[in-house]
C-alpha cells in the first residue's frame, strides 16, 4: 500500500469516529440502565474475581451454584438500585459517579487487598491531602483510563432517550421488581452456600462485590449520621406506668451470643459434660427458650424491645436505678441509660468473664429497693472461629477446629469439640455470676438467655440467621433460659418460652404497671410461699 492510500485510510478512519463522536449514539433509558450495570458489575468484578472464588470454595471442590447465585443476585441489586435513581437528569451524572468509584474500590481491592466497608468509607471522607498524595502510583493508569475516561466518554456521547414519564417511570419499576425477584430467588435458593461463604469470610465477599461494597457501606455511614436526626427522642418518648409495690430486689438479665440449648448438659446433652459447674449449683430452672431471629441485631429487640420501647428505658423512667455492662455492645437497646463496656481485662483481649466484675462492682452500692442490670455476654459461642470467644485454658476438649472454613476443613468432632468448649466456658461465666450473686447478699433474679442459638451443618445449614420468612432451624430456635434465684418465685409451666415474655416478666418482677404489661406474658412471679412451679 502505498503513502497516499495510509494517508487516504488513516484518514477515513479518523473521519468516521470523529463522526460517530460528534453522532454519539442512541440508546433507551431501560437499555442503558441495564447495559450499564452488566457492564460496570462484570469489568470490576473481573478484575479482582480470584479474591472472590476462594471464599465459595467447598472441600477441593467449587460451590459453583453458591457463586453464580451471590453473582447474580448481587448485579440484580445493583441493577435494581440504580433503575430507581437513574432518571432524566441524574442518569449520567449517577453512572459517572458510580464509574469513577467502582474504579477507585476496584483498585484498592487489588493493590492492597483491602474491604470496602462503613469504616473504609468514613476514613475515606477524612483522608487529607497528604494522604491522598501518598496512594497515588503509576499502577493506577490503567485503572484510569480503562475503569474511568473511556466508560465516562461513552456515558457522556450516549443520546439517552426516555419515553413519556408514566412509560419510562413503569419501565423502571417493572425492571425494578424483576431484578429484585431474581436476586431474591437465588438468594433462598442457595441461602446456606452463600452464608457459609459469607461467615467464613467475614463477610467480605460483600466488602469486595464492586459496587454492592460501596453502595452498602456509603448507605451505612449515611444512616448512622442521620439517626440521631430521624430517630425519636428518647427523652419525649412518653412512657406511662408506676410502681405498683416498692420491694427490695435485683433483677440481672444476662443475655448471650449464639448458645444453642441442644449442647447444654443440663438439658440432657451427653456428647460431652459442658456443664460441670452449673451442674453443681442448685436451685436453678431450666426452661425450655425459644429464639425467631436468627440475628443478633434483630434478636436483642425480641428480648429488650416492645411497641418500640427498649425494656432498659421503660424500668429507668420508673425511677428504678438501670445499668447494663456489655463484652459487646447491645446496639441501641440501652441508649437511655447507656451501656458500660468491660476493659482492664484478666487476658489479653477481654472475654464475657470481664463483665462480672462490673457487676460485683455495682453490686457494692446495693442497700435495698429495686434494681435492673442487664449483661452482654457477647462472646458466647459465636464461629465461625469458636476458640477466639474463650480463653486458653477452656481448650479442653480436643481435637479443635481453629479455621473459619469449618464446611472444608475441620471434621465434625473437631466441630463439636470446638463448640462445646464454648458451653463450658459460658458454664462458667454464668455460674461465676450466680456465685457474685450469692456473695454480695442481694435479694435477686437472675434470668440468662442465649438471642439465638447455633448450626452445625445439620441438614448443611452452619452458624445462624436465616432469610426473612424463613423459620429458624431446631438447632438455632431452641435456646437455653435458665432461671436462679434468691427469694422465693412462682414459674409459670409453660412447654416452651418465648423471648418477647421477657419483656412482660421483668415488669412483673418490679411490679410496674403500665398499659405495655402484659400479665399473661410473665412467666415469673414473687412468690410469699417460695413454691416454684414449671
Amino acid at each position: 500500500m502505498h503513502l497516499r492510500e495510509w494517508s487516504y485510510s488513516f484518514s477515513s478512519m479518523y473521519q468516521f469516529i470523529s463522526n460517530g463522536w460528534k453522532r454519539g449514539f442512541r440508546v433507551s433509558h431501560t437499555r442503558f440502565s441495564l447495559g450499564f450495570a452488566v457492564l460496570l458489575y462484570a469489568v470490576c468484578n473481573s478484575v479482582n474475581a480470584d479474591k472472590l472464588i476462594k471464599w465459595f470454595r467447598l472441600g477441593d471442590g467449587l460451590d459453583l451454584a453458591a457463586l453464580c447465585a451471590f453473582l447474580v443476585a448481587g448485579l440484580c441489586l445493583f441493577t435494581g438500585f440504580f433503575a430507581l435513581l437513574a432518571h432524566r437528569l441524574t442518569i449520567k451524572p449517577l453512572a459517572i459517579l458510580l464509574t469513577i468509584l467502582s474504579a477507585a474500590a476496584t483498585y484498592f481491592i487489588a493493590k492492597y487487598n483491602v474491604a470496602i466497608d462503613s469504616s473504609m468509607v468514613r476514613n475515606t471522607i477524612h483522608t487529607d491531602i497528604t494522604e491522598v498524595g501518598q496512594l497515588l502510583s503509576l499502577q493506577m493508569i490503567p485503572y484510569v483510563i480503562f475503569l474511568v475516561l473511556l466508560p465516562t466518554v461513552i456515558i457522556l456521547k450516549a443520546d439517552i432517550t426516555f419515553r413519556s414519564s408514566a412509560r419510562y417511570l413503569l419501565d423502571s419499576l417493572v425492571l425494578i421488581v424483576v431484578t429484585l425477584g431474581v436476586a431474591l430467588a437465588c438468594l433462598y435458593s442457595n441461602y446456606n452456600g452463600i452464608l457459609r461463604a459469607g461467615n467464613v469470610s467475614s463477610k467480605y465477599i460483600v466488602y469486595s462485590l464492586v459496587p454492592i461494597n460501596i453502595i452498602s457501606s456509603s448507605m451505612a455511614v449515611a444512616s448512622k449520621s442521620l439517626r440521631p436526626w430521624l430517630r425519636r427522642d428518647a427523652k419525649a418518648i412518653e412512657i406511662t406506668g408506676h410502681v405498683s409495690a416498692p420491694g427490695d430486689l435485683v433483677v440481672v438479665l444476662a443475655i448471650g451470643e449464639s448458645s444453642r440449648k441442644k449442647n447444654f448438659s443440663l438439658y440432657g446433652y451427653q456428647r460431652r459434660n459442658t456443664n460441670p459447674e452449673l451442674q453443681t449449683i442448685s436451685g436453678l430452672h431450666l426452661l425450655n427458650g425459644i429464639a425467631r431471629r436468627g440475628s443478633t441485631l434483630y434478636a436483642l429487640p425480641q428480648i429488650l424491645e416492645k411497641n418500640e420501647i427498649k425494656l432498659p428505658m421503660m424500668v429507668s423512667r420508673m425511677g428504678i436505678p438501670t445499668a447494663c455492662y456489655v463484652n459487646y455492645t447491645l446496639y441501641d437497646n440501652c441508649a437511655a441509660v447507656g451501656e458500660i463496656t468491660a476493659s482492664h481485662c484478666r487476658h489479653e483481649k477481654c472475654y464475657d468473664e470481664d463483665v462480672v466484675p462490673l457487676l460485683e462492682n455495682d453490686l457494692k452500692s446495693y442497700g435495698s429497693g429495686y434494681r435492673f442490670l442487664v449483661l452482654h455476654l457477647g462472646g458466647g459461642s459465636h464461629g465461625p472461629i469458636y476458640g477466639d470467644r474463650h480463653p486458653p485454658e477452656f481448650l479442653r476438649f480436643q481435637p479443635t477446629c481453629d479455621d473459619a472454613d469449618i464446611a472444608s476443613k475441620c471434621t465434625p468432632e473437631q466441630v463439636y469439640n470446638s463448640y462445646d468448649n464454648t458451653i463450658l466456658y459460658v458454664d462458667h461465666v454464668v455460674a461465676e455470676i450466680i456465685r457474685t450473686l450469692d456473695r454480695r447478699g442481694a435479694p435477686y433474679v437472675l434470668i440468662y438467655v442465649s438471642d439465638h442459638g447455633e448450626s452445625l451443618m445439620e441438614n448443611g445449614v452452619m452458624f445462624h440467621g436465616m432469610p426473612p420468612g424463613m423459620a429458624l432451624p431446631q438447632e438455632q430456635a431452641e435456646v437455653p433460659l435458665i432461671v436462679k434465684s434468691s427469694v422465693p418465685i412462682t414459674i409459670a409451666p409453660r412447654a416452651e418460652y418465648l423471648q418477647p415474655d421477657i419483656f412482660d416478666t421483668v415488669l412483673a418482677l418490679f411490679s410496674i404497671q403500665t398499659d405495655m404489661f402484659d400479665a399473661s406474658g410473665a412467666f415469673i412471679q414473687k412468690s410469699a410461699a417460695g413454691e416454684s412451679a414449671r
